[in-house]
């Protein structure tokens, strides 16, 4: 994506203040024709497609909800594995590997397993890594994948909320196969088990999980909490506080908030197995990791606006 491939009206940051502005049960339809009215040009690229430099989603790694979220779990992190020579860590979505330029020195030895379908998610994983850290790409979904290593570490970042249902038992209620969240969180509890590691995982306090159908003014409500009156409004107000912008992320910042903001209104519309955003709520979240064998030894915000959480793991 080149740097002038993205063309933001000069009235767009105005109008999307406008519809913050609006009582709550005014937003829905102005949401929906903000999205479908406002003349955006910008190359298509769906959420987790592209990660390279200048992509959006390289743009969204530099928000300030992404950079409170990777200081948040570096901080823990380096610590844990400074007592841990050659350390194992598993992460489950790569993303565009930004997270590891944050943690990693130079010095550093040990091995990550990396567990994400898309090729070009473990091309730029790998570039981020010192040269005394071995990596093992996976390139396959978590819900397929046997968590079979033991490992110091398991990092799980905003990857859960794409798999449907908190069990194999609610997606069989609603007409999936394979397996939940809580599988998955117990394969996590498994590879932690043997070396006693520390799990992390960052989530949204937001429920759009299948408890919710279709078209559910509930369901609406919450993706336009998390979607619009958060994360858009975080984007908005990183874009605005920009005094110079090299790297070109204000109009990317304001594509992000029309084409992934707003546009994750429509999920709310399809059929459930096409939602694709399966979140939990904090106390969703808490009983399930009980259920799964994993004591939450902390879980806190990383972010000014409540969104994210991380929750510290350890197995039981």
């Amino acid at each position: 994506m080149s740097q002038t491939s993205i063309d933001i009206p000069a009235d767009f940051a105005d109008t999307f203040r406008s519809l913050l502005s609006l009582p709550q049960n005014e937003q829905p339809n102005a949401a929906a024709a903000f999205w479908a009215n406002a003349n955006v040009s910008m190359p298509e690229e769906e959420w987790n497609s592209c990660f390279a430099y200048n992509s959006l989603f390289e743009a969204w790694t530099c928000c300030s909800l992404m950079q409170s979220l990777y200081a948040s779990n570096a901080a823990v992190l380096r610590s844990w594995l400074n007592q841990r020579p050659r350390w194992r860590v598993i992460e489950i979505g790569g993303g565009n590997g930004r997270f590891w330029s944050h943690l990693l020195k130079p010095e550093d030895e040990g091995e990550l397993i990396v567990i994400d379908p898309v090729p070009e998610v473990h091309e730029q994983v790998s570039k981020q890594l010192p040269a005394g850290v071995r990596l093992i790409s996976v390139q396959a979904p978590v819900e397929t994948v046997p968590l079979c290593w033991e490992a110091d570490a398991v990092l799980c970042s905003l990857t859960l909320h794409h798999v449907a249902g908190t069990d194999a038992s609610e997606r069989s209620q609603h007409g999936l196969t394979g397996i939940g969240k809580l599988e998955v969180l117990r394969e996590i509890a498994q590879a932690l088990k043997p070396r006693q590691g520390l799990g992390i995982l960052n989530e949204s306090d937001m429920y759009s999980d299948l408890g919710l159908p279709p078209d559910d003014p509930i369901l609406i409500d919450h993706l336009l909490e998390a979607y619009v009156r958060r994360v858009g409004l975080s984007l908005l107000l990183d874009a605005e506080a920009l005094v110079e912008d090299p790297k070109n992320l204000s109009p990317r910042w304001y594509a992000i908030i029309h084409r992934w903001c707003l546009g994750q209104l429509l999920k709310a519309h399809v059929p459930l197995a096409e939602r694709d955003i399966y979140e939990l709520n904090l106390p969703r979240w808490l009983e399930l990791l009980k259920r799964a064998g994993l004591n939450v030894i902390e879980w806190k915000s990383s972010d000014n606006f409540g969104l994210f959480y991380r929750y510290l793991l350890k197995p039981a």
